[in-house]
């Protein structure tokens, strides 16, 4: 059973081992930087400000089904409730970032009945491109919740790749596009950043962080506007660094695997 389980991550999903040391990224650097965002609540107004000012790069995993609506949960988290953004500043908000797909309404999708999975991931796809004019290419699993269903559905989808919840805690390039293990979360990602900025990189590597950006609110150590902003200026301008949202970094590394 395990082998067959092994065997079907290989078909679903595109592998990759790009280590020859004579590998770079566009830049020439053999380090880059990903941050991936989910939900797109409204303080994401103000962490994208902050991605601006550092010239850093966002990926914003959305719901479409949820824009614009309240999001009465929040209160639980930060002590008010939260609203997601409007569909008419979707374009405008993330330019310059990527949007990503995150599921129609935010259910987890592992163990759901294939007729709901499948509308949950296509539907979400569907609304979003014809507001952006552009292609969605990156996915993130809403609750971190996913099977082999789930990746199969957003394979087929037409996704590139699928962020999970699951810290790697490694710099190493992920080993599966549909189940693409972060980094770390904000959180707990200071000294990984520290170590990243300080590493010799012989080999391409990367770095995801992910979390969401009403977290800040909750005003905690670590969880917190002053916090992202140290941790996001002391990532920044660096030349052996290149800042890049998931989809145009899954696209390099396949524009790599089909030219090696």
């Amino acid at each position: 059973m395990k082998f067959l389980v092994a065997v079907l991550f290989v078909l679903l999903n595109s592998s990759f081992s790009v280590y020859a040391e004579s590998l770079t990224y566009p830049n020439g650097a053999k380090k880059a930087v990903i941050f991936s965002y989910d939900d797109a609540a409204i303080q994401d107004r103000q962490f994208v400000k902050l991605l601006n000012k550092y010239h850093l790069i966002g990926t914003f995993n959305v719901n479409s089904g949820r824009l614009g609506k309240k999001a009465l949960w929040l209160k639980d988290f930060i002590g008010k409730e939260g609203k997601f953004i409007d569909v008419e500043e979707l374009s405008r908000l993330y330019k310059g970032h990527e949007v990503a797909g995150h599921s129609y309404s935010h259910p987890g999708l592992a163990g759901l009945e294939s007729k709901e999975l499948i509308k949950q991931i296509k539907r979400d796809k569907q609304i979003l491109e014809p507001l952006l004019s552009q292609e969605v290419r990156s996915f993130a699993y809403p609750l971190g919740s996913y099977d082999e269903a789930a990746m199969s559905a957003v394979k087929q989808a037409g996704y590139s790749n699928a962020r999970t919840t699951q810290d790697s805690n490694s710099f190493q390039l992920p080993e599966y596009f549909m189940a693409w293990h972060p980094t770390v979360h904000h959180s707990k990602a200071m000294t990984l950043v520290n170590e990243y900025v300080s590493l010799q990189a012989k080999q391409l590597t990367v770095m995801m962080i992910w979390g969401h950006s009403w977290e800040f609110d909750e005003n905690k150590p670590n969880n917190n506007w002053q916090y992202i902003e140290a941790l996001l200026k002391e990532i920044a301008h660096r030349d052996d660094i290149w800042y890049v949202s998931a989809g145009e970094f899954i696209g390099y590394i396949i524009s790599l695997e089909k030219n090696k």
